[in-house]
């Protein structure tokens, strides 16, 4: 039986000789020891692949999963899934690092509550500044069930990082990431929304590092935008099907947020056309959903009767005064 191994952590790995020692040493000093270490080695062309052979022969716990080709974050993440013997699951990108006890205490804490999904904090890095985020998590005195969760008004992160996945829950539903950027976004809204068993941990469980080269320093390109929306239109299914309309739940004020997000990234490109195909695609998004986030309490009245009336306005305005 898997059980035997308390959590799985998996960590894919892209040409990332310059800073997956850090994440090793992360996990490999947890005070948690009745772990696996799941690398993906997805392609790597530098050092990366020799480095995770090391570590092999450095701590028996690793095992080591290779990609003869370049396949993305999300189909990484995918294979350590498949291969996953914990009861737990966390996921670690090549990066970033965690706190040195961050798995026993999100284990323990998972464990005495019986959660499907457990929500720590995250210290973000970038440059000589840090900010603990989520800001203002909640913890809840019990566990709850994932529309709960939402209609209490709490924002998730849609990042698959800084959380423990139950295994079994995992795999019961058959969860899976998607290919390209944004792999994370519809897999955990939708994740949250079947889960039985929620909570958070007000406890910063992970370093997240944002360096000039990220994706989120980048300047957008047409792939970043279609992959945006296609991730997007997969979110806004989950919106009406698993009923997340209330007027105090965290998904029409998130969903509308995105929307300004993928605005803010058009204005960015300076090119026409990806503006004219990213007003087109939020128009037709405010055409199912626009009601929903005027009407949502999670964001003042001026702002959410703004984003329901043109979140590439709202973006444009943004980018004008620098802050709205």
């Amino acid at each position: 039986m898997y059980h035997k191994t308390k959590v799985s952590i998996i960590i894919p790995a892209y040409n990332s000789e310059k800073y997956i020692q850090k994440a090793f040493d992360s996990v490999h000093e947890q005070t948690l020891t009745n772990i696996e270490i799941i690398f993906i080695d997805d392609g790597s062309t530098d050092k990366t692949a020799h480095l995770l052979q090391e570590y092999k022969m450095t701590d028996n716990r690793v095992q080591v999963i290779t990609h003869p080709k370049n396949m993305g974050l999300g189909a990484a993440r995918n294979s350590g899934m498949a291969k996953a013997r914990g009861e737990y699951i966390f996921f670690l990108d090549s990066d970033d690092y965690i706190h040195p006890n961050a798995l026993e205490v999100l284990y323990e804490k998972s464990q005495s509550e019986e959660l499907d999904i457990l929500q720590a904090q995250h210290i973000e890095h970038q440059g000589n500044t840090k900010k603990l985020l989520p800001k203002n998590i909640i913890p809840f005195t019990k566990a709850i069930d994932g529309i709960t969760y939402y209609n209490e008004g709490v924002f998730i992160e849609p990042k698959a990082c800084a959380k423990l996945w139950k295994t079994d829950f995992i795999r019961q539903h058959n969860l899976q990431f998607s290919k390209g950027y944004y792999e994370d976004m519809a897999m955990i809204f939708y994740a949250f929304s079947i889960a039985k068993r929620v909570n958070n941990l007000m406890f910063p469980a992970y370093h997240y590092i944002i360096r000039n080269n990220s994706i989120t320093q980048q300047k957008p390109c047409k792939k970043h935008l279609i992959d945006f929306m296609q991730a997007l239109s997969a979110t806004q299914e989950i919106f009406m099907k698993q009923q997340l309309t209330a007027k105090t739940s965290s998904f029409p004020a998130s969903f509308g947020l995105f929307l300004v997000k993928l605005n803010e990234m058009s204005l960015l490109t300076n090119q026409k056309d990806l503006q004219y195909q990213t007003q087109d695609f939020t128009n037709r998004m405010l055409n199912k959903y626009a009601k929903y986030i005027r009407q949502n309490k999670q964001l003042s009245i001026w702002k959410r009767i703004l984003i329901a009336k043109s979140p590439f306005l709202y973006a444009r305005l943004k980018k004008i005064t620098g802050r709205i």
